[in-house]
């Protein structure tokens, strides 16, 4: 709401606005996209939606590799098929093979049934498998050869059995070191290597944790049974200045945890934070647009002047205050230039824009 009353007010925003066609919608519940980074991902995932090409999706742990490489599945023509997960670090390396090739009544001890294997189970659809970097090595090789014939060899099996599935690899680790010291085959490497996609940790995607919030305080308020449950702008705030090391995950917990312990109509306040999340909340050391960390030399002053020791009030009147100090001193240094001002006090001109409706800074004559 306050974005949209903000565009209202100053028209020259819509030069910020998305234009692309494929930016206008999510691709499916909870894949939140608004930041130029995000933006691009989104562009190339509708780029190879009638293709089958193999897709290799690189990204922190946390940041949401499975989601896009469902969205992948979701707009392709296999949408109405099966997507199945496959975790190449959730199972044992000797059964590893046994679980993605299938095999037959008594190939090995244990073995009391046939089974198809996950590959087989994903046949017309999508197989994911996700950490595609801790996948053993001696069962590499029977990988590169399903991906270039397109046929699985079950243990206990003579014949070969065709198969149709395509193949989403996701990885949080550097496969070229991986390949570099052996560890990963050379040749697979570059056979999931056709199209590659980078998913952007949160810290490169900052202005995208508002609506991330919104999206996940309603998914588990509905879920506790939880009501009217809202949060400050302050708490939002420190959220965005995070470090979040564990990304959309740690955001998505952080989030499950406060509205799990909310009562309903409860507005969440900055207090009601995990200690670590505000010991590591880098509030005086702000991010960049680029996510590069602005020295807080500059600060100091403004810091020095603000005598928390008089302020009388709650800490969120005490925020509030700070922040309008900050900013204003922001705008007279760069005489209102709010692309450098913004960069300075590591904000987006847009959420700069935010503040100054929300605190009710003018410009001096």
């Amino acid at each position: 709401m306050d974005v949209c009353a903000l565009r209202d007010k100053d028209k020259s925003t819509h030069s910020e606005q998305d234009t692309s066609a494929f930016t206008s919608q999510s691709l499916m519940p909870g894949f939140i996209h608004s930041s130029p980074a995000m933006t691009s991902l989104v562009e190339e995932v509708y780029k190879i939606r009638s293709s089958d090409v193999t897709v290799l999706v690189t990204g922190e742990s946390g940041t949401g590799k499975e989601l896009v490489s469902r969205a992948i599945h979701t707009i392709s023509a296999r949408k109405d098929k099966v997507f199945v997960p496959f975790n190449c670090t959730a199972v044992p390396k000797e059964l590893a093979e046994g679980h993605l090739f299938g095999y037959k009544k008594g190939a090995f001890t244990g073995a009391v049934t046939d089974s198809p294997g996950i590959i087989r189970a994903a046949d017309g659809g999508t197989l994911f498998l996700d950490e595609i970097g801790d996948l053993p090595i001696d069962v590499q090789p029977k990988i590169l050869r399903f991906l270039q014939e397109g046929e699985v060899q079950p243990l206990g099996e003579k014949r070969p059995v065709k198969v149709d599935v395509r193949i989403i690899a996701a990885t949080n680790m550097p496969l070229e070191e991986k390949v570099a010291d052996g560890t990963f085959r050379e040749d697979l490497y570059y056979r999931l290597n056709v199209i590659r996609l980078r998913v952007p940790p949160l810290r490169e995607r900052r202005s995208e944790i508002p609506p991330m919030i919104n999206y996940y305080i309603n998914q588990y308020s509905s879920r506790f049974g939880k009501r009217d449950i809202s949060i400050t702008p302050q708490t939002i705030d420190l959220l965005m200045v995070g470090d979040w090391i564990g990304n959309v995950r740690q955001l998505c917990n952080e989030i499950q945890r406060i509205v799990a312990r909310a009562e309903d109509g409860d507005k969440i306040t900055p207090e009601q934070l995990s200690p670590e999340l505000i010991r590591n909340a880098k509030s005086l050391t702000p991010h960049g647009a680029n996510g590069n960390v602005t020295p807080i030399a500059s600060y100091n002053s403004t810091f020095a002047t603000f005598n928390t020791g008089s302020h009388v009030g709650t800490l969120e009147e005490a925020v509030i205050e700070l922040e309008t100090q900050l900013i204003k001193e922001a705008l007279t240094r760069h005489e209102w230039n709010i692309t450098r001002a913004s960069s300075e006090l590591g904000l987006t001109r847009r959420g700069l824009y935010m503040k100054i409706a929300r605190y009710h800074i003018e410009k001096a004559a």
